[in-house]
């Protein structure tokens, strides 16, 4: 990481007398570490102090009067692109990615540099409007200049697995080094978050999902696979002579500049090794409450429990519905807020990402450290902040529940199909309703739904099916109510009559999917005195869903429509996530 350009008297005036994020001697104490370790101030600012990079980079660039952009490979316009080489891009860090009208935007590292904004003046005939941007979304831009990197990825397979040799994967370790980086930069550049490896009779098929959705990329010769499985066997430190048996593993690599970690998982199957590369990459995660796309009254009551000095958070939702950023933008919101003042640490299988300044501990079975086993250990650590990957047993939720009793705050999962779930499934796997009412603060439910690309985002005139969807759901009337109360829906006569709706018609900037990125749509249940006497009386699930809607619970389904009415997903999106 380089060091941005700003001097320690104007880091020191933002953060400590402007933002009070830290007071005078936590950023002696951050200037002194920066020293002893050798790296730049902000990030011993964002190790230390707990203080998320982006938080400081917008703050400086209102500071510098400059715009700031968290650049996404996706939001990079090729015609913008092509306006500077790679070489000088690259040589002063900074990346054209939008022409508006006689004005070209450039996120740089440095937006104050005179000296380059108006050489690319001079070079481009055109206006430069200096953007700051985080030097890993920039590098990761790079990759960008690589138009052909599809077909640079074609051709490798076609020069270089074609001479893999049947008997052995040796001979063959150049070709597959070469075919697995081109693998993995495409997967960054396609904005992917798992890779799959597939093996058939007559095929390796090569998938990337990519918000949410899985998409064929490419097929392989079977001969490849061998030396393929062997190359990332070798990155991952596994064993190569083990065919027969999963295995996992984890690896790192560079990719122009930045790096990115893969969490990878082999499996075999009838016609070989399957491997499955999810892609940690910290630029991707949002480590802010306020990103996570929660509506102003739920934020509140979500900021209300995080900052309670005990009791038990809840999250809840399937795989892949976005719990771990929840988790993770919680217990970074917690760092900031009590500055350094409480003992924060974690339990995970596995650990995703390094948060600055929390104790993570991995679930390791074949040494004994289990969820249990851990958070055993954890209560003798003196801890004040718990956070554990996931309740999967009944051991587990007693440890827990006993921790958030005596004046801890404790952060997890459960698998429950909607945020009121949370008291049925805690009480049918043995715990106490007493303890339950005590203990229990919150539980959310979230579900992750593709958002509206906004290169082409159209308006469109809904379908009468669609309509009559809606209006047949039970819940229909009270979610009119609610939309009305939030100004998403007109105020009087038929609420549909006037609705708009979008969709992506499909451009570059997509794939032609329709489809950027995602959005979280979500449920917060609060426990209430009213809802802890329900679970005292151990009344059915149903009953204390209902109560907690009386009690004015947006639903999912509601969360996602009003999103829907906003312009951000589709109606089939929701239809498809929310029950």
């Amino acid at each position: 990481m380089l060091a941005l350009q700003i001097s320690e008297e104007e880091l020191r005036a933002l953060v400590v007398d402007e933002l009070a994020v830290v007071d005078k001697a936590e950023f002696e104490a951050v200037r002194r570490m920066a020293a002893r370790l050798r790296i730049p101030l902000e990030r011993a600012l964002v190790e230390r102090g707990r203080v998320p990079i982006g938080f400081v980079l917008v703050r400086v660039a209102e500071a510098w009067g400059v715009g700031f952009v968290d650049l996404k490979v996706s939001d990079v316009k090729l015609e913008a692109l092509r306006v500077l080489t790679e070489e000088y891009a690259r040589k002063n860090l900074l990346l054209p990615f939008e022409l508006r009208d006689a004005a070209l935007h450039v996120a740089m590292w440095n937006p104050r540099d005179r000296r380059v904004i108006d050489e690319v003046q001079r070079t481009t005939g055109r206006k430069v409007v200096p953007f700051l941007a985080p030097e890993n979304s920039i590098r990761r831009g790079h990759l960008l200049y690589k138009s052909s990197l599809r077909e640079m990825l074609e051709r490798s397979v076609a020069d270089e697995t074609m001479r893999v040799d049947a008997d052995g994967w040796a001979a063959s370790d150049r070709s597959a080094a070469e075919l697995l980086t081109r693998i993995l930069e495409y997967a960054a550049v396609a904005r992917a978050s798992d890779i799959h490896i597939e093996p058939y009779e007559l095929e390796i098929l090569v998938r990337y999902r990519v918000d949410g959705t899985l998409r064929e990329v490419l097929s392989l010769p079977p001969a490849a696979l061998q030396s393929l499985v062997a190359r990332v066997k070798i990155l991952s430190q596994m064993r190569i002579d083990e065919r027969r048996a999963p295995q996992d593993g984890r690896f790192e690599v560079d990719l122009g500049g930045f790096t990115i970690d893969f969490r990878v998982s082999t499996l075999p199957t009838m016609w070989g090794e399957k491997i499955v590369l999810r892609v940690l990459s910290r630029e991707g995660i949002v480590l802010d409450l306020e990103d996570l796309g929660l509506t102003p009254r739920d934020h509140a009551i979500v900021l209300r429990n995080v900052l309670r000095p005990y009791g038990m958070i809840l999250i809840t939702g399937p795989t892949g519905s976005g719990k771990t950023t929840s988790l993770y933008s919680m217990l970074v919101r917690l760092g900031i807020e009590r500055q350094n003042v409480v003992n924060i640490s974690t339990i995970e299988d596995p650990i995703e990402y390094n948060l600055p300044r929390i104790n993570q501990v991995a679930v390791n079975p074949n040494a004994g450290v289990e969820f249990a086993t851990g958070l055993r250990a954890l209560l003798r650590q003196d801890p004040d902040i718990i956070m554990v990957g996931e309740i999967r047993d009944r051991e587990t939720v007693e440890i827990a529940v006993r921790a958030a009793l005596v004046g801890r705050l404790l952060i997890s999962t459960l698998h429950t199909n909607d945020a009121t779930g949370v008291v049925p499934r805690l009480l049918d796997m043995g715990v106490e309703p007493f303890l339950l009412a005590s203990t229990l603060g919150m539980a959310l439910a979230q579900r992750l739904v593709r958002r509206i690309c906004a290169s082409c985002r159209q308006s469109v005139t809904p379908d009468a099916s669609i309509l009559a969807a809606l209006r047949e759901r039970g819940d229909f009337e009270r979610t009119v109510e609610v939309l009305r109360s939030e100004g998403v829906m007109s105020a009087a006569g038929d609420p549909l009559s006037s609705i708009r709706l979008f969709h992506g018609q499909g451009c570059v900037q997509c794939n032609g999917s329709g489809f950027r990125g995602r959005l979280g749509v979500f449920e917060v249940f609060e426990v209430d005195d009213r809802i802890r006497s329900m679970i005292m009386e151990r009344r059915d699930a149903t009953a204390i869903r209902n109560e907690a809607i009386e009690r004015g619970m947006k639903t999912m389904f509601q969360d996602g429509l009003a999103k829907t009415l906003l312009g951000e997903t589709t109606l089939e999106e929701v239809f498809r996530v929310a029950p």
